[in-house]
């Protein structure tokens, strides 16, 4: 097997811009657009809607990786970080992590990549651990194979080899020095945003140059293109549009990682994973800007209880409330009897804040209204 490393011609990818063209277009487009919803928010629904796009990412790059982080103490890692610079007391490292990675990003898109640079976004991707041998901050120096397997014992499957741990240093010599040169903001050598992020994401991944964490780095490289190339931190969801189909991400890079040097079949792609992350990020942006015209509608009319209920609801994101808002949870959620659970929905009705879906009595289900992007509810 030669891998893409071990080509004669390596690094010199080839690819057809002209394939691109329209995609980095669209991108340009949908990326203002995105900024003008931003615009349209109250300056707390802006942070509202920014910690969500970010909550959304951080768990997504981890769950690719197959690691499960906890919402909440991601949440409130990325509200301590954007709010006041610092973290939580006894947060959890991992949520913390990976908050602060996508927060470094962020604020750092401005800056060439260094060494030292992407060393720091993989300690934060790797909190440190008791009893496990894995560099932190640091190239490999491991001489045995860094392989990428799968399968039962004697029986494994070698997906991918990367470059020993000798040649790491020139490797991310070479990468790093093409990344910055071909920078909009400082370098000579003009490349395309969607073409150049896609490049150095698939580039990076080739060396694998850390011991652990180097895809949740390699995306967050992606972002650092992508934000450079609009003059902007991107606000695309693209950890969350590769996770929705990550079997499809593992087969491209692998595709890729074995072929030539021709790269016209992975940047098509990640120039489709770039739109759908642009879609996700607005359909979330239009999802705080409905919540926020729902409280200036219904806000002052919510009693205690009622106000747990819906926060409660828009808790749930996107994906909504599943199985509706019925009375039983209702009455789990506020921690009031039956009686007064039936009369709080009952009034929530008649004032048009839920809307009855099906059944009846303690079978009722229902929805909460909800406001469209140009600021109309729905007729009813």
């Amino acid at each position: 097997m030669t891998w893409i490393w071990q080509q004669p011609d390596w690094p010199d990818f080839r690819y057809d811009q002209r394939a691109l063209d329209d995609r980095e277009l669209k991108f340009r487009l949908k990326s203002e657009r995105l900024a003008g919803s931003f615009d349209a928010l109250p300056m707390a629904s802006q942070e509202n809607a920014t910690i969500d796009l970010m909550l959304s990412e951080a768990i997504k790059t981890s769950a690719i990786e197959g690691e499960a982080l906890d919402r909440e103490s991601v949440r409130s890692s990325l509200l301590s970080l954007i709010t006041s610079d610092t973290l939580p007391i006894n947060s959890d490292q991992k949520a913390a992590g990976a908050a602060m990675l996508l927060v470094d990003v962020r604020k750092n898109w401005q800056i060439p990549l260094a060494h030292d640079l992407l060393g720091r976004w993989q300690s934060m991707a790797v909190p440190e651990q008791r009893y496990t041998p894995i560099l932190r901050g640091a190239y490999r120096n491991d001489l045995s194979p860094m392989q990428i397997v799968s399968g039962p014992y004697g029986h494994e499957k070698v997906h991918y080899e990367a470059p020993t741990a000798i040649q790491v240093p020139d490797e991310m010599a070479k990468f790093i020095d093409w990344y910055n040169q071909t920078s909009p903001l400082s370098g000579n050598k003009s490349i395309t945003g969607i073409a150049r992020a896609g490049i150095a994401h698939l580039w990076f991944e080739v060396i694998h140059p850390f011991d652990d964490g180097n895809g949740r780095v390699g995306r967050a490289i992606a972002d650092h293109a992508l934000s450079q190339s609009l003059g902007y931190p991107t606000s695309a969801c693209l950890a969350t549009a590769i996770e929705a189909d990550k079997k499809s991400y593992y087969l491209q890079l692998e595709k890729a990682s074995r072929g030539s040097m021709d790269v016209n079949r992975w940047l098509d792609y990640f120039a489709d994973t770039v739109i759908k992350a642009q879609d996700i990020a607005r359909a979330e942006v239009d999802f705080v800007l409905a919540k926020t015209r729902f409280y200036e509608a219904f806000g002052d009319q919510l009693n205690a209880r009622q106000a747990k209920m819906v926060s409660r609801v828009f808790a749930e994101g996107r994906k909504g409330f599943e199985g509706g808002i019925t009375t039983k949870k209702y009455e789990m959620i506020t921690k009031c009897p039956n009686r007064t659970a039936s009369r709080d929905l009952s009034d929530l009705v008649a004032k048009g804040i839920i809307t009855p879906l099906a059944g009846g009595g303690r079978t009722t289900r229902y929805e909460l209204t909800t406001f469209e992007p140009n600021g109309h509810s729905p007729e009813k």
